[in-house]
């Protein structure tokens, strides 16, 4: 009798659960895993696409194009900051992350496919890794303000 109670038990918080997973929004989906950076119009815009694959693709056309921005503005201010020799640095790294991030996504072109799901996943691949970068520029940014 124990163990038909604990199965029951388990079944009913396992129901529960892929309930609760089901009800999640696409965005609420996206933002489980996205860095940290993505805007709360990305996410807005997200839901209201809902399964509009060419919605969903202008949505994250639109944010890949704010956090371009956001590198490109946090990249110019860190380079204000720094001394000569940093500068050089940070100008052969910053060609180094273009380079990386080309072979990427050529490598992950050749896993996911031409499909138009595969497209849309290299496309949030892409504004992940560049919303990365802003990040890791935005705290070398901080790092020199204190200097």
């Amino acid at each position: 009798m124990k163990t038909v109670r604990t199965l029951a038990i388990t079944l009913a918080i396992f129901a529960y659960g892929a309930s609760a997973v089901a009800a999640d929004s696409r965005s609420q989906t996206i933002k489980s895993h996205a860095p940290k950076g993505i805007t709360a119009a990305f996410y807005t815009c997200v839901d209201i696409a809902e399964s509009d694959t060419i919605a969903i693709a202008a949505c994250l056309s639109a944010e890949q194009t704010r956090q371009d921005n956001r590198l490109n503005v946090t990249y110019k201010a860190l380079l204000g900051k720094l001394t000569p020799k940093a500068k050089d640095a940070l100008i052969r790294a910053e060609r180094e992350w273009l380079k990386f991030q080309e072979a990427n996504g050529e490598f992950e072109n050749s896993i996911y496919g031409n499909e138009t799901v595969a497209n849309l996943q290299l496309t949030q691949n892409e504004m992940f890794r560049i919303c990365e970068r802003a990040n890791a520029l935005g705290t070398y940014l901080i790092v020199a303000d204190m200097q």
